[in-house]
């Protein structure tokens, strides 16, 4: 069977992952709300604090961005009680066959295993893709979190590259880790 999109729920024993939607404006921003602090550091969307509009927009957005095949965002949600404790996606800007996978957690559930598990699912959906041949993720190398993240998953480190500091808690080190389908299965 042809796939070339990911399916909207990915399911995992830390975290559950639906397809971002507007009904999520409520548990989105109270998680950006709760870790503006850390997110700042590394996501440029979030160098001031992030407004309703300015939420909901990134999730109306996202309808047409799936449809379109060009970004898949999903909701990190708690598998028990449905609150939404991050955001995470694969994006389609790292060039035919490649996926990008991004991810963030809010900042009270850090340091559970969420992010990995989220990027795991998200790996694993993105080779679900007929035509996604490897899947990347990128950060900045002085974002440790997402770099462990990667090496647990089996990523490799293929390239650092000199890039425009964004965010108060970047070094200007853009790391760049790659998997093959064939690595991945």
């Amino acid at each position: 069977m042809s796939s070339d999109r990911p399916p909207d729920r990915l399911v995992g024993d830390v975290v559950v992952l639906v397809r971002s939607r507007p009904n999520h404006l409520d548990g989105l921003q109270a998680a950006v709300e709760t870790s503006h602090a850390e997110l700042h550091q590394f996501m440029d969307w979030a160098a001031v604090p992030q407004e309703r509009p300015a939420t909901l927009e990134f999730l109306a957005t996202g309808q047409g961005a799936w449809r379109a095949g060009e970004m898949f965002n999903f909701m990190m949600t708690d598998p028990e009680t449905g609150e939404v404790i991050g955001s995470c996606g694969l994006m389609n800007r790292v060039g035919p066959g490649r996926l990008e996978v991004g991810y963030w957690v809010r900042s009270d559930r850090a340091a559970a295993g969420i992010a990995t598990a989220a990027a795991r699912l998200l790996t694993a959906a993105g080779f679900g893709i007929d035509s996604i041949e490897a899947i990347e993720i990128h950060h900045d190398a002085a974002n440790g979190a997402s770099g462990r993240v990667a090496e647990k998953l089996g990523y490799t480190e293929t390239a650092r590259r000199d890039v425009e500091i964004d965010c108060p808690g970047e070094i200007g080190v853009e790391v760049i880790w790659e998997i093959s389908r064939e690595g991945w299965l």
